[in-house]
């Protein structure tokens, strides 16, 4: 669902960093048995004190996570606590509402009928969508799949204390159904125009729910279970139905007035194709399985929801920081691709492209009050393969270009004093200049007030990619760099996409 928490315009939040002690060097890895199934593992006690610790830290009640190689688990886990009130303990086959990580699956579902020659990605939507409003006329299929159509981003319809239906939070449990959830979203005006820019978007993902409908001639709900989740035996997913007796269902937490608190997000929408799938880690790991194998989808429709999508000038889109593709968050870890998505109950799915390897953390703590399910899936895919850490798990090295970080360092003074319209920096592209340029000027005026209070900036490591085709901004990369930095009184962990040149395409710095 819509994350209200406050995004850095160079940070990608969904990369927030570990609060994390390192561990000894891994081993050789996992140990299997010859038929597959999942032995004493070289690495479980390492996960486990690695769970452990940031659960604490985090203050997540329970967890549930899956390793996956190519398709087969090699390691699956529960911890901690379901249900604080009953004291149930979480189980792999424990259900949580994955909340956002739902868009993948409505995206699959619009490739599946893209193949079935149902639904065609440059339509316009008035074409699936009764009553479209006349500024949807430039809308397409693709559009809304790439957050890139303009509308509304919330998809949330609440009542007020009048009984009129507002996009507000804190109302109590209501039914809302398709109808009337259109309505609302088609009366706001257009954001920008189609393919100008790109914002996150529940709403565009819940008319993709509509199209489903229409072009299948099945209720969203029974799309799913029909063509997912009976044909690849997900037996434990299914769709949100507040209504209904669940029985393993996982109860989500929030902090409030600093004390764990249930989730109040308790709207039951009669399409929710945005944030309406529960799941367990088992039948996420059967998901994965189905895309890796090729189940589901023909690799050229897998191919084209991993691959960037693009604004009408060219330009890449980027939500919260990433690339977009269709309904997966795209880019690259310590120089490999990666594909992936968070949800804000606390979810997320990461996958690397090339290598085979997925990551699924489920946690019960809403993203809001800092479960960071990303960083987690991260600091697990560290473990499991050393070459995978992210940079709050490495210890320095000796600088081999102090040059470059000494660039670097000035480029993070020129940032901290706003980069002003017409001025240049011949220490980034012209991709990046342009895309910092175009960031609203109050989000780069905290960035810079941030990165006024840098104290200390200290190399880690570094990755040469060139041979990878790695791309950030159109421009191909050829180095990674990993630093620690002081920021007032907090330690951030910066990375750096550099050219051949030794220009910065891309930046990002997350806190730890």
């Amino acid at each position: 669902m819509r994350r209200k928490t406050r995004v850095s315009v160079i940070v990608v939040t969904l990369m927030a960093g570990l609060l994390w002690k390192p561990l000894p060097e891994a081993g050789r890895g996992f140990s299997q048995t010859d038929n597959g199934g999942a032995v004493q593992l070289a690495l479980t006690d390492q996960i486990d004190a690695y769970i452990a610790g940031e659960m604490q830290a985090r203050r997540i009640p329970g967890v549930a996570i899956a390793v996956i190689d190519k398709g087969k688990i090699i390691l699956k886990k529960a911890y901690g606590t379901a249900n604080l009130e009953t004291d149930t303990p979480v189980k792999t086959g424990s259900i949580f509402r994955v909340a956002s990580v739902t868009k993948q699956f409505t995206a699959a579902a619009i490739m599946m009928l893209v193949e079935e020659r149902k639904v065609r990605l440059d339509d316009p939507i008035g074409a699936y969508i009764n009553q479209a409003p006349d500024s949807w006329a430039k809308i397409t299929v693709r559009h809304l799949l790439t957050h890139t159509s303009g509308i509304m981003p919330g998809a949330i319809v609440r009542v007020d204390a009048s009984g009129k239906l507002t996009t507000r939070e804190g109302t109590a449990l209501h039914d809302i159904t398709a109808k009337r959830a259109l309505e609302v979203i088609a009366q706001e005006p257009l954001l920008f125009p189609a393919g100008e820019r790109a914002m996150y978007c529940d709403a565009g993902y819940f008319l993709l729910g509509l199209i489903i409908e229409k072009a299948s001639g099945q209720s969203y709900r029974d799309f799913m279970q029909k063509r997912f989740f009976e044909p690849l035996r997900m037996t434990d997913s299914g769709i949100l139905d507040q209504w209904k007796i669940v029985k393993n269902s996982v109860q989500v937490y929030t902090v409030r007035n600093g004390q764990l608190a249930p989730w109040r997000r308790d709207w039951q929408y009669e399409v929710n194709s945005f944030a309406g799938v529960c799941s367990t880690v088992e039948d996420l790991a059967k998901w994965d399985a189905a895309l890796h194998d090729g189940t589901l989808l023909k690799k050229t429709s897998l191919d084209l929801m991993w691959t960037p999508a693009k604004l009408n000038d060219g330009r890449e889109a980027f939500v919260s920081g990433s690339p977009y593709g269709f309904g997966w968050m795209l880019g690259d870890h310590r120089g490999h691709r990666i594909a992936e998505h968070s949800g804000a109950s606390g979810t997320h799915i990461l996958r690397f492209l090339d290598d085979g390897l997925t990551i699924v953390v489920l946690t019960n703590l809403d993203g809001q009050s800092g479960s960071r399910p990303a960083s987690l899936a991260r600091g697990v895919a560290g473990l499991v393969r050393p070459t995978y850490r992210p940079p709050e798990m490495l210890t320095a090295e000796p600088d081999p270009r102090a040059e470059t970080t000494r660039e670097l360092r000035d480029l993070l003074s020129i940032l901290a004093e706003g980069l002003a319209e017409g001025q240049d920096s011949l220490t980034i592209t012209a991709a990046y200049q342009a895309f910092y340029k175009s960031l609203q000027p109050h989000f780069r005026q905290e960035d810079a007030q941030l990165l006024k209070t840098l104290k200390t900036f200290t190399f880690l490591a570094s990755d040469d990619v060139e041979e990878r085709g790695l791309k950030r901004m159109g421009e191909p990369i050829a180095r990674i760099c990993y630093y620690k930095a002081e920021l007032g009184q907090k330690v951030y962990y910066f990375t750096f996409w550099l050219t051949k040149e030794g220009k910065v395409a891309h930046l990002r710095f997350n806190p730890a």
